[in-house]
C-alpha cells in the first residue's frame, strides 16, 4: 500500500512536473492519433538495499501527462507512449532524481525500463525536478572506477558489434581486440585468459563459440542480446566481491520476461536464425519465462568470406524462468548452452600443401552448458540474502586425419583429442543497508572443479598409437569477501573490502585488501582505487605429468601458487557542454607469482599464453615470473541524445614480463597504443515517427601485437621453427586498422516492428597481419593475414 506521506509526495511531484515540462497537450494528442503507441513498464528499487520503492513518480519529458506511480512492489506501467525516442524522469521524496534518456519505444514490444535510485544524504522538504545527467556507471553500487554498465541497446547499436557484449567492450578505453574473428579482449595489456565471465552473479565457463581451451573469447558469443539485461564491465581494481580475475570482468545478467503479455521475436541473418519468446505463465501472475534459440547460417557467407577452408556451424539456447513469491522470496531458473563444430577438408593436391595449410582433415566439436538456480530473500526492511547454485560442463573433441597422395588421397586417422571440464559452484551473498550512509556486503563462493584430458597420436616410426597427454583431476577453490560502502557526504564516497581465496589442491591462498574513493565537485569527479587480486591456473597446468622411462610419474607443477596482481588506478571525469563527458584513468599493474618455465633459455611465461595448449610443450614451471602493465586511457563520449552519439577512446600503455633468469621482455600484447572512434545518427522518417533510419560507423587503429623473430638458418637446419635466443617478442607486427559500418531501418506498424540491418566489419577489406610461421618446404618465413571483410545482413520482426 502507498502511505499518506507518499500521496503527498506524488501530489507535489506532479505539480513540479507540470512546471518543469512545459508542453502543449493538444499537438501531442494530434500526433498520437497519427502514430502508434506502446506501454512502458518497469520497476524501481533502492540502489543499496534492492527494496522496491512505492510512490515513485515516473513521467515522460515530452509530455507530463504520460506518467505513472509505482505500486507497493515498485512496479509501474505507462500506457499510450508514442513510438520513437523518449526520455523519462524518476522522482521520489528523499532520493536523488534519475533520468532515463533517449530510450527507444517500438510498437512490436513493450519497453522494460528498470531504475535504481540512491537515497539522498540531504533532508528534502519538497520535491524538486532538476536536470540529471545520464550516467554509464556500473549497476554494482560498490564499483567506483574502471567500470561501466553495458546496455542491450548499445550492443545492438555499435557498428559490427553483432549484438555481442565482448565485441562491444572492445570500443571502451583500455581495451583492444584480439583480431577479426576473435572477440577475446586484451585489457590494459593483459592476456584474454585473465578475464572473468559471470552470469546471474556467479562464474560461468567461456560463453563463446569456437574458443580455445582456457581462453575467454571466441568467434561468436553464445550470450544473445535478446535475453540480456543491463550488465557491468570492469577493466581493473575490482570490488572485493570479484575474484578469480586479473584483468577484466564481465558481470552479465539475464532480464526477466514480460509478466503481462506474450511477445515474440524472429530474426534471419547471415550469422544465424533466431527465435525468442517471453511472457507470463498465466494472466495476472508475476511469474514469467524468457527463451531464445539460434542456429547458424554462416554457410551463406561461404562465397564472400574465407574461413581458411573451415566450414563452421553452431547453435545455442538461453532460458530464464522467474518465480516471485509472496513470502519465500524470488526463485529463478536459468541456463545457457551452445554447440559448435568445424570441418576442414584440404584440397587433394599435395603441391598446394604448406606448413600452415597441411594435408589435415580436421573435425572439431565443442559444447558448453551451464544451468543454475537463484534465490533472493529479503531478511528485513533493508537486507537481503542471495544464493546461487550452478553446474557447468564443457567438452572439446577433435579428430585429425591425413590425406595419402600415394593411395589416391585416402584418409588416414593420425590423432585425436578429448578435453572435458566440469564445475559445481555455490555463491551466497548477504547485503544490508545500515542507513543512507552505510552499506555492507558479505559473501562466500565454493566450487568443485574437474577435468579429463586425452591426447593420442599415431607414431609412424613404431607403427603404433601413443599417448601424448592423458590426465585427469579435480580440486576445490574457495573464496570469501566483505566490503563496506560509506558515503561521507553527497560528494565523497569511500569503499573498502577484503577478499580471500584458498586453492585446496596445494594449499595456496591469498588475502587481498581493496580500497577506493570517489569525490565529486561540480562538474568534476576524482576517483582512485587500489588492491590485490589473484586466480589459479587451469587444473591441467597443476596436474601435468612428467613421464620418464623406468621412473614413477611426477607432477612438477602441482605446487604452483595462485597468480597474483596489484592494481592501482587514478581517474578524472569532467562533464562538458553538449552532453559530452571527458574521462581519463592512469593505472599501474604489477603481476607476480607468475608461472614461467624453469629453463634459462626458454623465455616462456604464462603471461603470454592465449590458451592452455602452449603449456603442453613446456617442462617444469615455477612461480618466479613477474609482469608490469602501466599506461593512461582517455575517453570522450556523448551518450545518445538528439538522435546521435559519439565515442572516442585512446590508450597509451606498456606491457612487459620477466622470465626465469629475470630478464625483461615485451609481452605479446604490448601494442603500445589503441585508438577507437565511433558514432551514429538516427533519422526519423515521416511525420508520425513510425520509421527510423540509423547509420553507425567505427574506426579502430592500434599498434601490432608482438612476436619472437624466427632464426631462418637454424630453422632450416633443424627442420622446424627455431626462434632467435633472448629476443622474445621484440618484433612488432604491422599496425592493425579497421573500418566498420552499420545501417538499419525500423518500421513500426500496429503491434509489430520490422527491422532490417546491415553490418559490415572491415568494410575496406584490409588484410591485417595475423601471424608468421616457418615453412619447411620453402625454407622461408611466411605470413598469414586475418579474415578481412565480414558482412551480416539481418531481418528481424518483433510482435
Amino acid at each position: 500500500m502507498i502511505r499518506t506521506k507518499n500521496l503527498i509526495t506524488i501530489a507535489l511531484a506532479l505539480f513540479s512536473l507540470n512546471k518543469a515540462v512545459a508542453q502543449q497537450t493538444e499537438p501531442v494528442k494530434a500526433m498520437q492519433q497519427k502514430s502508434f503507441t506502446q506501454k512502458v513498464r518497469g520497476r524501481v528499487l533502492d540502489a543499496e538495499s534492492k527494496q522496491p520503492l512505492a510512490g515513485v513518480i515516473i513521467a515522460a519529458k515530452s509530455n507530463n501527462q504520460l506518467n505513472a506511480v509505482t505500486d507497493g512492489d515498485g512496479y509501474f506501467v505507462i500506457s499510450n507512449v508514442p513510438v520513437g525516442r523518449q526520455s523519462f524522469m524518476f522522482q521520489y521524496m528523499g532520493y536523488e532524481p534519475a533520468v532515463a534518456s533517449e530510450v527507444l519505444v517500438t510498437s512490436g514490444k513493450e519497453l522494460e525500463l528498470n531504475m535504481s535510485m540512491t537515497e539522498s544524504l540531504q533532508k528534502m522538504d519538497e520535491v524538486t525536478i532538476s536536470a540529471t545527467k545520464e550516467s554509464d556507471r556500473a549497476l554494482n553500487e560498490f564499483a567506483t572506477i574502471s567500470s561501466r554498465s553495458i546496455s542491450v541497446e548499445e550492443t545492438k547499436r555499435y557498428a559490427a558489434s553483432f549484438a555481442d557484449p565482448a565485441r562491444m567492450a572492445q570500443n571502451f578505453m583500455g581495451v583492444s581486440n584480439g583480431g577479426d574473428m576473435f572477440n577475446g579482449i586484451i585489457v590494459r595489456g593483459n592476456s584474454p585468459k585473465n578475464v572473468l565471465w559471470r552470469l546471474e552473479g556467479i562464474e560461468i565457463p567461456n560463453p563463446n563459440h569456437f574458443s580455445g581451451l582456457g581462453t575467454t573469447g571466441g568467434a561468436i558469443s553464445m550470450l544473445n542480446a535478446n535475453v540480456l539485461g543491463t550488465s557491468d564491465f570492469y577493466t581493473g581494481a575490482f570490488p572485493a566481491e570479484m575474484g578469480n580475475a586479473l584483468s577484466g570482468v564481465f558481470d552479465m545478467k539475464f532480464r526477466n520476461g514480460n509478466t503481462e503479455k506474450r511477445e515474440h521475436t524472429f530474426q534471419l541473418s547471415t550469422l544465424g536464425t533466431e527465435l525468442a519468446s517471453e511472457g507470463p505463465f498465466k494472466k495476472g501472475g508475476k511469474s514469467s519465462y524468457l527463451l531464445n534459440y539460434r542456429y547458424s547460417t554462416l554457410a551463406l557467407l561461404d562465397n564472400i568470406v574465407s574461413f581458411g577452408g573451415v566450414l563452421p556451424k553452431y547453435q545455442d539456447a538461453s532460458i530464464k524462468l522467474n518465480f516471485p513469491t509472496a513470502k519465500a522470496g524470488t526463485f529463478s531458473l536459468w541456463g545457457l548452452g551452445g554447440y559448435n563444430s568445424a570441418y576442414k577438408d584440404p584440397v587433394k593436391d599435395s603441391s598446394k600443401w604448406t606448413d600452415d595449410d597441411p594435408n589435415f582433415v580436421l573435425k572439431a566439436d565443442n559444447m558448453m552448458g551451464v544451468a543454475g538456480i537463484s534465490h533472493t530473500y529479503f531478511t528485513g526492511k533493508n537486507s537481503y540474502l542471495k544464493t546461487v547454485v550452478s553446474a557447468s560442463y564443457e567438452k572439446e573433441k577433435e579428430l585429425v586425419d591425413t590425406l595419402n597422395p600415394a593411395q589416391d588421397y585416402r584418409t588416414v586417422h593420425v590423432a585425436n583429442e578429448s578435453f572435458v571440464n566440469n564445475a559445481y559452484r555455490v555463491s551466497v551473498l548477504y547485503n544490508t543497508k545500515l542507513n543512507n550512509k552505510n552499506t555492507v556486503r558479505f559473501g562466500a563462493i565454493a566450487q568443485q572443479m574437474g577435468y579429463k584430458l586425452n591426447n593420442n597420436f599415431f607414431d609412424e616410426h613404431s607403427n603404433e598409437w601413443k599417448s601424448f597427454l592423458n590426465s585427469k583431476g579435480d580440486a576445490q577453490y574457495y573464496q570469501a569477501y566483505a566490503q563496506w560502502k560509506h558515503r561521507m557526504s553527497e560528494n565523497l564516497t569511500f569503499v573498502s573490502g577484503l577478499h580471500g581465496s584458498y586453492f585446496a589442491l596445494n594449499g595456496s591462498y591469498s588475502i587481498e585488501p581493496r580500497v577506493a574513493a570517489t569525490y565529486t565537485s561540480g562538474k568534476n569527479t576524482y576517483s582512485l582505487a587500489t588492491g590485490l587480486h589473484s586466480k589459479p591456473e587451469h587444473l591441467s597446468t597443476y596436474m601435468f605429468q612428467s613421464k620418464k622411462q623406468g621412473q614413477a610419474d611426477t607432477y612438477p607443477n602441482k605446487d604452483l601458487g595462485l597468480l597474483k596482481a596489484y592494481h592501482a588506478v587514478v581517474g578524472y571525469e569532467r562533464q562538458l557542454p553538449w552532453n559530452m563527458r571527458f574521462k581519463t584513468e592512469v593505472y599501474y599493474q604489477y603481476l607476480y607469482n607468475i608461472p614461467v618455465e624453469k629453463d634459462s633459455t626458454g623465455g616462456f611465461s604464462i603471461i603470454n599464453a592465449l590458451d592452455i595448449y602452449s603449456l603442453f610443450n613446456t617442462q617444469q614451471l615455477v612461480s618466479d615470473g613477474t609482469g608490469q602493465n602501466y599506461g593512461i586511457d582517455f575517453s570522450l563520449e556523448r551518450s545518445f541524445s538528439n538522435s546521435y552519439y559519439l565515442l572516442a577512446t585512446a590508450s597509451l600503455y606498456k606491457s612487459t614480463y620477466t622470465d626465469y633468469p629475470g630478464d625483461e621482455y615485451n609481452t605479446t600484447f604490448n601494442r603500445g597504443y589503441q585508438v577507437n572512434v565511433l558514432g551514429g545518427k538516427e533519422f526519423s522518417i515521416g511525420r508520425s515517427g513510425r520509421k527510423i533510419l540509423g547509420l553507425n560507423g567505427k574506426v579502430l587503429y592500434s599498434g601490432g601485437m608482438r612476436e619472437s623473430p624466427i632464426d631462418i638458418n637454424s630453422s632450416v637446419q633443424a627442420g622446424e621453427t627455431v626462434y632467435v635466443p633472448k629476443q622474445y617478442f621484440t618484433r612488432q607486427v604491422p599496425a592493425y586498422f579497421r573500418t566498420d559500418l552499420g545501417v538499419y531501418y525500423k518500421i513500426n506498424n500496429k503491434r509489430v516492428t520490422h527491422s532490417i540491418q546491415l553490418e559490415v566489419q572491415n568494410v575496406t577489406n584490409r588484410q591485417n597481419f595475423y601471424y608468421s610461421y616457418f615453412d619447411r618446404e620453402a625454407g622461408a618465413v611466411k605470413t598469414v593475414n586475418q579474415l578481412g571483410i565480414l558482412p551480416n545482413l539481418s531481418y528481424r520482426i518483433d510482435f
